[in-house]
């Protein structure tokens, strides 16, 4: 199954690139900025864990460790968060070491896809827009996002002077384990879950 992934994430990297460099004049990750890693559930199916599990074995043991304790603090943390509240629990993704992810070539499909505006299409056919979580903090897509309204504002792409549309792709979680390839290669992805609950 491992090797069959490997084959998805190369034809779906693929397309995310593509979607990338064209939304490029929007994007403003840049190294040493993880906003995207500090704050999260992050869901990964159990077939992404596997996989992000062969990245954690290749590191050396001082790394290991460090990540050993983060889920330590982490689990206690959720623990501790059920008890006073029934929100979600959003914590740093365990693999965040020194701002850069420790297992970035092994990273699950959310930290691939995340970053670029998206749509999701529901079953009756309604169109649902979303934005990264760091368009609040100036980053991407901030350059055309209208905060009163919510939505990429059409006057402030024109006064930006790019030529480039800022657009929506389908990028959900849903559709990128769920479309002709992932069908194709036959891949079951298994139960999804919060990272954290995988340890």
């Amino acid at each position: 199954m491992i090797n069959k992934y490997e084959q998805y994430l190369n034809t779906i990297g693929a397309s995310l690139d593509k979607f990338f460099a064209q939304q490029k004049p929007y994007i403003f990750c840049k190294e040493g900025c993880a906003i995207c890693c500090e704050t999260g559930e992050y869901p990964f199916s159990e077939l992404e864990f596997q996989y992000a599990m062969i990245g954690y074995t290749e590191l050396d043991e001082e790394k290991k460790q460090v990540i050993q304790a983060k889920v330590k603090k982490i689990k206690e943390e959720k623990k501790l968060s059920k008890k006073v509240s029934d929100k979600k629990f959003l914590h740093e993704c365990p693999f965040l070491l020194e701002k850069k992810c420790s297992i970035y070539k092994h990273r699950g499909i959310i930290c691939r896809s995340y970053g670029l505006a998206y749509y999701t299409e529901d079953k009756s056919g309604k169109t649902t827009f979303t934005m990264p979580c760091c368009v609040d903090n100036g980053l991407n897509y901030s350059n055309v996002y209208d905060q009163e309204t919510g939505i990429i504002s059409s006057k402030k792409w024109a006064e930006t002077g790019i030529e480039t549309e800022p657009v929506s792709h389908n990028v959900s979680l849903d559709f990128l384990k769920n479309n002709n390839i992932t069908k194709e290669l036959e891949l079951d992805f298994g139960e999804a879950r919060a990272i954290i609950d995988w340890f």
